[in-house]
């Protein structure tokens, strides 16, 4: 839905929110700046704990450039977790190793890395990634900007390659006024969903004695239901099935 249905659906079926005079300055409760700064904050707190904005295009968000000798990058300020990393020219995956597990020992496989030799590794071509491997589910992450180390070291002669990401993410763009023909980068499925929790942070300004708190709590509790039922289908979607077996890690068959 474009921002000018959802200005629309909000203030009219939603809040109620009607002019009664004919001439002059308007009697509307908010203002359409106010109700888009809610639409945005809603966007922005469904994403974050709906897990639903999914990316892999997106250049801001999904690709590192890697400098010789550097083997941790920043990744953009949206990036809530890397679902997978790839060298662009290559069509295999970086294997994800976690940042626990680095000097522990596993028996290496055709299928396994040995986290124990990657920080002794030589500069070379990127084998595994990690991450601070967080889905945050708080509004605001104290962890702060998430970061990507690729193992080994890139050599010199890798300067300048591009890493390719897959990234659940925060919305990037803000809804603006000047364009009222722009969408929300959650799915659709999603867009009215959002509105429960604009009406919330419209409605619990306004003065008790018009009944506002009560009906702002229902719109926050609605709205708090399909975040949950999103996430749940999200991680459903983002779930990988644990690759192991017998004699390794500490493992033995007998």
């Amino acid at each position: 839905m474009t921002l000018e249905q959802l200005l629309s659906l909000l203030r009219g079926a939603i809040l109620n929110d009607r002019t009664s005079r004919v001439s002059g300055s308007s009697d509307y409760l908010w203002t359409d700046e106010e109700l888009v700064i809610y639409m945005n904050e809603a966007q922005r707190r469904f994403a974050t704990q709906g897990l639903v904005l999914r990316d892999g295009t997106s250049p801001e968000a999904t690709r590192i450039t890697l400098v010789a000798g550097q083997s941790s990058y920043d990744l953009h300020e949206s990036v809530l977790a890397v679902l997978s990393a790839r060298v662009s020219s290559q069509e295999v995956d970086l294997q994800r190793v976690g940042h626990s597990v680095l000097n522990a020992y596993r028996q290496p496989t055709e299928s396994w890395i040995d986290p124990s030799s990657l920080t002794t590794m030589p500069p070379g071509a990127p084998v595994a990634f990690s991450t601070d491997e967080t889905l945050s589910l708080d509004d605001y992450d104290s962890l702060g900007r998430a970061a990507l180390r690729i193992h080994p070291v890139p050599s010199a002669e890798l300067a300048g390659t591009i890493i390719q990401l897959r990234v659940v993410r925060k919305p990037i763009e803000q809804l603006q006024l000047s364009d009222l023909q722009a969408s929300p980068e959650i799915p659709a499925d999603h867009h009215l969903e959002m509105l429960d929790y604009a009406a919330y942070l419209a409605l619990r300004i306004v003065d008790d004695d018009a009944g506002s708190v009560k009906r702002a709590a229902d719109f926050k509790a609605t709205f708090e239901e399909n975040v949950t039922e999103a996430r749940k289908s999200a991680m459903r979607k983002l779930f990988a099935p644990m690759d192991w077996g017998f004699g390794r890690g500490g493992y033995s068959w007998s």
